[in-house]
């Protein structure tokens, strides 16, 4: 397998974003309580930007992609950490295009940018922002993504994944696993108990049982659930928290 990411970032990989081939990754630092944003081309395995940070502020957050926008929410504070004003950022240049304060991200198609506020009688206002004038295309759905499967261990698909486990690699699978075929291939995600520690591991394999990938992603107190996705026919993963590892698949 061609391992086509391998990207580490000053900080926890807090949130994902995913629109076409353009994925943009929420950093946080929580030693230094600042949070960043980067951006990647799926297509190239290239960087577009990273570590951006548009305000000091530790209450920035994730909305998504939207066309060739990337939009963020503002915290109010910390007592009452409800969205509350907004950030649009062009996602090839890195350009910040808007920063409107106040108001609540409501909608977006990729054209038109829709906010509301509450009024006195806690109705809703809303508020609408041109933020692209060239002609946008909708989302095409991509037809090599596909949604991986969790399977706990009260699962019935869980003894047969156990099984194939132990077979394999002679380990006794704990809890849970994600699971996906994909072309010729099997992945699963699966946790192993060490130490008073869950250790989660990513292992690939062909239709002949043969090992393609077998790394290890981390270590926690509990499971998780999608461990891993399948994005512009990459498999991307998290591992030890701050660093994103793809391969083509």
């Amino acid at each position: 397998m061609l391992k086509k990411i391998e990207e580490a970032f000053g900080g926890k990989i807090w949130n994902t974003a995913f629109f076409n081939d353009k994925m943009v990754l929420e950093i946080r630092d929580e030693t230094s309580r600042r949070v960043s944003f980067s951006a990647l081309d799926l297509k190239t395995g290239k960087i577009l930007w990273k570590d951006f940070s548009p305000e000091k502020s530790w209450w920035l957050g994730l909305v998504g992609i939207f066309g060739n926008h990337l939009i963020l929410h503002k915290y109010s504070d910390q007592q009452k950490p409800e969205p509350l004003g907004v950030i649009v950022i062009n996602i090839d240049t890195c350009a910040i295009k808007e920063k409107i304060e106040d108001w609540i991200f409501f909608s977006c198609d990729g054209n038109i940018l829709v906010l509301y506020q509450l009024d006195e009688s806690n109705m809703p206002v809303y508020h609408k922002i041109a933020i692209e004038t060239a002609p946008f295309y909708d989302f095409v759905p991509d037809p090599n993504e596909h949604l991986v499967r969790h399977y706990p261990d009260s699962s019935p698909y869980f003894p047969t994944i156990f099984r194939f486990l132990y077979q394999l690699i002679n380990i006794e699978a704990q809890n849970g696993v994600d699971y996906l075929e994909v072309n010729d291939k099997i992945i699963i995600s699966y946790y192993i108990y060490r130490g008073n520690q869950f250790q989660n591991y990513l292992l690939v394999t062909n239709k002949e049982k043969q090992i393609l990938l077998h790394d290890f992603i981390a270590e926690s107190e509990g499971i998780g659930i999608d461990t891993f996705s399948i994005k512009s026919s990459i498999l991307l993963y998290i591992k030890n928290q701050n660093q994103l590892i793809g391969y083509e698949i």
